[in-house]
């Protein structure tokens, strides 16, 4: 055992000790003013702190970890509940073995009144210092998740961004090399197209949340390069209410979406039919990306889009953490084919 965890452990022996032994002093004072036998209120005090203690131990060891998968305040209001039952069950315990070991008596006296006033006080205040500590912990823990979940979020994105950049890098650059000799003026458009989208790539996503409107210009700028690429074969059909432009959305949360669609949503000649609509409902905004493809098959367990592809499942998992199991990527048959898939934003 090393220096510091010899230490450690002194710590906390000595921490637990000083847990039991002070509680006592006012426990074992009321039975000490109603007996007048000091002696033995030192023992019963004692005896009442270390039953408390015993019994919260095995609270933290059993119930506890029971309680973890229930809602914060359900959470609290049963510790709270728990941690009372344990004083006075504690205390209960101990009075009853100190007075059969002891001999003292408990009688409806002055004394006692007084002296059970002072206890129970002092008893509820206890049982509030726990519930006070284990609401410290369950905020702690609430802390710690949000920051691994922040974490995990970011190395999400970072997978994106990786994933992201040879595929299209490649794609585009072919298109480039195609266009150099054929229409120079859109090869050079097709080159600051592809730096504007990479500035953004490597820049404005570390900032997590991003106006709607960076996202879909974002996306404009892909589709344009995938024009000069596809011609007349990709036809785009837009419809963005302007009210929504200034909702905050992750950062790359939509072209994954919609280069899905241009890859998967081709017709038997090759074309794409591709819609984006972005509308105000309710208390969200819907951003429908649908194609008019062959289409996919939606999972059977309620149209969730996670399954189809690395890219959609990135999607669906960032669209869960960040808003809740609620804002999972959704995915229908369109009509008369293709695929239609619904992001849900909560304003």
């Amino acid at each position: 055992m090393t220096k510091r965890q010899a230490s450690g452990r002194g710590r906390a022996i000595l921490r637990n000790s000083l847990e039991i032994v002070l509680p006592a002093i006012p426990f074992g004072a009321g039975v000490g003013y109603a007996t007048g036998d000091y002696r033995a209120s030192v023992i019963t005090g004692l005896a009442i702190s270390g039953a408390i203690s015993a019994l919260y131990e095995l609270d933290q060891a059993f119930l506890h970890p029971r309680l973890e998968s229930l809602p914060r305040d359900w959470q609290l209001g049963l510790e709270i509940t728990f941690s009372l039952f344990e004083h006075i069950l504690g205390a209960l315990l101990a009075l009853f073995a100190c007075s059969r070991i002891f001999g003292f008596v408990v009688e409806a006296s002055t004394a006692w009144i007084v002296a059970w006033m002072i206890f129970v006080g002092f008893l509820v205040i206890h049982s509030a210092g726990y519930a006070l500590r284990f609401y410290r912990e369950l905020k702690e823990r609430e802390l710690l998740e949000g920051r691994l979940r922040a974490l995990a979020a970011q190395a999400e994105l970072k997978a994106l961004k990786a994933q992201i950049n040879p595929h299209f890098l490649f794609n585009t650059l072919n298109t480039i090399a195609e266009l150099v000799h054929a229409d120079p003026a859109q090869a050079e458009a097709t080159v600051e197209r592809l730096a504007e989208m990479f500035r953004y790539v490597l820049t404005g996503t570390e900032r997590g949340l991003v106006p709607l409107q960076e996202e879909l210009a974002f996306v404009d700028d892909y589709l344009e390069i995938e024009q000069a690429r596809f011609g007349e074969r990709l036809r785009l059909t837009r419809e963005v209410a302007p009210e929504a432009l200034s909702v905050p959305v992750p950062g790359l949360i939509l072209q994954p979406l919609v280069e899905n669609a241009v890859r998967h949503g081709q017709g038997a000649d090759g074309s794409v039919d591709l819609t984006i609509r972005v509308r105000p409902h309710g208390n969200e905004v819907l951003i429908v990306i649908a194609d008019q493809g062959p289409g996919l098959h939606p999972p059977p367990h309620g149209g969730r889009a996670g399954e189809g592809g690395l890219g959609l499942r990135n999607v669906d998992e960032r669209l869960r953490k960040t808003y809740g199991e609620g804002y999972a990527l959704e995915s229908t048959a369109n009509e008369p084919q293709g695929t239609v898939v619904t992001v849900r934003i909560p304003v």
